[in-house]
């Protein structure tokens, strides 16, 4: 890995991991601050080799990348998506839920365009860059990229921890369809339901994708979009639609699409190294707990996850050591707070904005301005780095911010770096 750059978005994040051999791994993907897709696109169209990696299932990547593709649908050579996971019974809650919003849901809902999109996201991506590129990702399953191996922490494909919430709530609308009094339409829908999320675990246990699979997904999808205006019909679809619109169900699938998302870190092939790094996506705490035994003591570079806020802060981060923590904070749609306790550990923090940060908001100055940077020869603080004191410098620790607003180094504060 020779570089990181951390895009600035309006919506979402984006995290580049450049190549040594003129490669790219673009994890995530929202709404640029600048530019448009198409800035971002021409950024990276002299790479010989682009991949790309959706951490989790947002409204915003998934934009993003359908944008994107929609320009040139051969830009990346490899796409990465994290695999929908199983309950302890096998049962995979994501996609049921997922089927129940498509059917019972107003489209107009937010719930219900993120829901159709992850249950049409193989056979549409398979349709515009052909199956073999498309790559499922879950825990223990791994993938190369410059020359070096990452492994996948999370998720786990199987006995996923769902919240009692979230499967109580499937549940409820399974048993709303069970009655055998029902019209035939509602056993049909949990027929197709069945097939579909064996279809769909089909799909996902080959890495890439194949086509047959990928054609039966879409083949049943199909049939449950023309079944849907019979179910509407059914006595217990005002039922379904009122669970699905209940507040407490709309953050509980919030909370599981997080804490569903993709962890992964480089396979060490000897000690410790600047290729260690470990990508959080949009992890909840509960999630980095569930990896806590495979990770290593440090990492050069570490994701802070959800933007950095304070309720996706893990203890974990307090307890492994980082040379470098990544921060896509600052979003205007975002109003959480950085937590504090990342201001505590004895990192180089990179932000892409200091809109939410404790320390810039007491201070008025970046909140590394007293730390010490160990890429400099020798070690010293962050104002003696040449990309601190000059934007079109290389930075030794190979880490850049992207943005239309600030400098490229890790001084979020506009200021010299010599303010005194």
């Amino acid at each position: 890995m020779r570089s990181v750059e951390l895009h600035q978005m309006n919506r979402g994040e984006c995290i580049v991991l450049r190549g040594a051999e003129k490669n790219i791994l673009m994890a995530d993907c929202g709404e640029t601050a600048f530019g448009g897709v198409s800035g971002l696109m021409k950024r990276y169209a002299g790479m010989t080799s682009r991949s790309f990696l959706l951490t989790h299932y947002h409204n915003d990547g998934l934009r993003a990348l359908d944008r994107i593709l929609r320009v040139n649908p051969n830009y990346f050579h490899r796409i990465y998506l994290p695999v929908s996971p199983c309950d302890k019974k096998g049962k995979p809650l994501m996609l049921e839920f997922a089927l129940f919003a498509h059917v019972f849901q107003k489209q107009e809902e937010e719930i219900f365009d993120l829901s159709t999109a992850v249950l049409r996201l193989f056979p549409v991506l398979a349709a515009k860059t052909g199956a073999d590129r498309i790559f499922p990702l879950q825990a223990d399953r791994s993938f190369r990229f410059d020359k070096v191996d990452y492994d996948v922490l999370w998720p786990a494909v199987q006995a996923f921890p769902f919240t009692d919430l979230f499967s109580s709530a499937v549940e409820s609308m399974n048993v709303c369809l069970s009655s055998p009094f029902l019209p035939a339409a509602a056993q049909e829908f949990l027929r197709l339901k069945e097939q579909f999320c064996a279809a769909y675990a089909a799909c996902c246990r080959t890495s890439p994708v194949e086509q047959v699979n990928i054609d039966r997904m879409a083949e049943l999808y199909d049939r449950i979009g023309k079944l849907a205006p019979q179910l509407r019909e059914l006595p217990p679809a005002q039922d379904i639609a009122e669970i699905l619109g209940r507040p407490t169900t709309r953050t509980a699938y919030g909370f599981e699409c997080r804490a569903s998302g993709v962890i992964f870190h480089n396979r060490r092939s000897s000690e410790a190294s600047i290729d260690d790094i470990l990508m959080t996506g949009a992890a909840e705490p509960e999630s980095m707990d569930a990896v806590s035994g495979r990770l290593y003591d440090g990492y050069y570079i570490l994701k802070a996850p959800q933007h950095g806020v304070s309720r996706a802060w893990s203890h974990i981060f307090g307890e492994i050591s980082a040379s470098h923590i990544l921060m896509t904070h600052g979003n205007p749609m975002e109003n959480e707070s950085i937590a504090s306790e990342y201001i505590d550990l004895p990192a180089i923090r990179h932000c892409t904005d200091c809109t939410g940060c404790p320390w810039m908001q007491g201070s008025g100055c970046s909140c590394n301005r007293l730390s010490c940077c160990y890429e400099l020869s020798p070690p010293g603080l962050t104002i003696k780095c040449p990309c601190c004191r000059d934007p079109e410098a290389a930075a030794p620790c190979g880490i850049l911010v992207i943005s239309p607003t600030r400098a490229p180094s890790c001084l979020c504060d506009g200021k010299p770096a010599n303010i005194n």
